[in-house]
């Protein structure tokens, strides 16, 4: 029996224009999947993350201040209602998406802006962390959870939160040392720093097989690695589109569900905002192959 389209989550509320790309790129990334360049894919909209939710991954204080003061300034710029908006959608996409792949097997959000947010505070363009919500809510069903990491940068808020849950598995493969951090179980715990652009795919693959017990994988699928859009030089297009291949074969060949989040991605290296949307949609072309 075939699989039913891949749906992934996304709504207006997402992008806010005139905004750096965690909060704009959505957009032109949803236009290209409604043009069918992705296949047979069905975009929906998340419920918002609410202040319950968030109290569960974030100190109390730091979501209410977030939510509530309005002189703040939030990791993607000043506090407007569009931004809170946009960050608590794009948060919530990851719930929605966790749920969809435990009833059809894999899902995903155009969500950015996730991984750098601790438990008292943002950081990186990074407000909420979705994908600590994301292996919360899979835990309620699952065993264990891998969160698998790709972002150019390492994900220390989503050590910060769930370094310690016994039920949690990190795997974090990184072109650059910031937001870096320590493992403390090397049984739950994968780090790497990649020196060299041809060792990054075998990187990769050791992550994957520091996962080979999880019941769940949730994929943090920056394109930001990639040479031309804020990465290491001698990553190329090819290296990227031979990485989103192997997570989607690995996350199949063992039967569990899986979900991706964007991640990071800019303009840096000279892309337009349309290329870097055309950088993402390779994500969403692979789950929904």
């Amino acid at each position: 029996m075939s699989q039913p389209p891949l749906t992934v989550f996304y709504s207006p509320a997402y992008a806010v224009d005139g905004k750096m790309e965690t909060v704009s790129k959505s957009k032109l990334v949803a236009g290209l999947i409604e043009s069918g360049a992705a296949g047979e894919v069905r975009l929906e909209a998340p419920k918002p993350a609410t202040r319950r939710e968030l109290e569960l991954i974030h100190e109390a204080e730091y979501v209410r201040h977030t939510l509530e003061d309005k002189g703040a300034f939030l990791e993607v710029g000043p506090w407007s209602r569009p931004l809170l908006d946009s960050i608590l959608a794009s948060t919530g996409g990851m719930r929605d998406a966790v749920k969809e792949a435990l009833k059809n097997g894999r899902s995903g959000s155009l969500s950015s802006g996730l991984h750098h947010a601790r438990r008292n505070s943002g950081n990186g363009f990074c407000q909420f962390n979705g994908l600590a919500l994301a292996a919360l809510e899979a835990l309620k069903k699952v065993k264990t959870v891998g969160i698998l990491d790709l972002d150019a940068h390492a994900g220390g808020g989503t050590f910060d939160i769930l370094g310690d849950h016994p039920q949690v598995y990190l795997a974090d493969v990184t072109v650059s040392s910031f937001d870096s951090w320590e493992p403390t179980d090397k049984n739950r715990h994968f780090y790497v720093d990649v020196e060299k652009p041809k060792a990054y795919l075998g990187h990769v693959e050791d992550a994957l097989l520091t996962l080979e017990r999880v019941d769940f994988l949730i994929y943090n699928a920056g394109m930001d690695t990639y040479e031309k859009a804020g990465g290491m030089k001698g990553i190329t297009k090819e290296i990227i589109l031979q990485r989103e291949k192997r997570v989607v074969e690995w996350a199949r060949a063992r039967k569990i569900p899986h979900i991706f989040a964007l991640a990071g991605g800019y303009k840096w290296g000279g892309l337009t905002l349309e290329q870097v949307a055309e950088l993402h949609l390779e994500t969403v072309k692979a789950f929904a192959a």
